[in-house]
């Protein structure tokens, strides 16, 4: 056990050591309540991710996180609903490799696409979700060692299973769900 310990500790040092690697993530709240007589839902994520950068175009990351609904909220969609309800304060852990590709860049901003899938599993319903998908997103350059990333929807599908309120959902979603705004700090 020590000796893998120490291999990933030395993988890690030597990663960082190149400059190309990236800390960060995001932290979100959301507040919405989808018609008159629905419920307010409350939701509160967090995602630090780690990414590594190949050369200017291509990199991959991975975003671990966790996430809190305070409300009923049909899982597909992220809004209240009546036919697909979930206990209040159900928490999900959230993993989510992806692969990034770079293309644009014009002074300080990078546009980029984020290519990958993501897992859940709900923690009281012992449920699951994923999607596929790609997502868009801008990079400013604060410095050479402070991004700030935005990032706004999603080209893709959601599934969810039965005891997680069974459902799908494929399309674009560009909606205030949607927005993602977070910090990198590079190595």
């Amino acid at each position: 056990m020590k000796k893998i310990i120490l291999s990933a500790l030395v993988a890690v040092a030597s990663l960082t050591a190149s400059a190309q690697v990236y800390l960060g993530g995001t932290v979100g709240f959301q507040s919405s309540k989808a018609f008159d007589g629905a419920d307010n839902v409350s939701k509160f994520t967090i995602l630090p991710e780690i990414g590594y950068m190949f050369n200017e175009k291509w990199g991959v990351g991975l975003g671990i996180g966790y996430t809190t609904t305070n409300g009923t909220w049909d899982a597909t969609t992220g809004y209240s609903s009546s036919a697909t309800k979930f206990a209040k304060s159900n928490g999900v852990f959230i993993l989510s490799p992806y692969a990034r590709f770079v293309f644009a860049k014009t002074g300080i901003a990078s546009f980029f696409l984020d290519g990958g899938f993501g897992v859940g599993f709900m923690n009281n319903s012992r449920g699951a979700m994923w999607q596929v998908g790609i997502k868009p997103g801008v990079k400013l350059s604060a410095s050479e060692k402070v991004d700030f990333v935005a990032q706004l929807g999603m080209l893709g599908y959601s599934w969810c299973s039965e005891k997680a309120g069974k459902g799908n959902l494929f399309g674009i979603g560009v909606d205030n769900t949607t927005i993602k705004f977070g910090v990198y700090y590079n190595f």
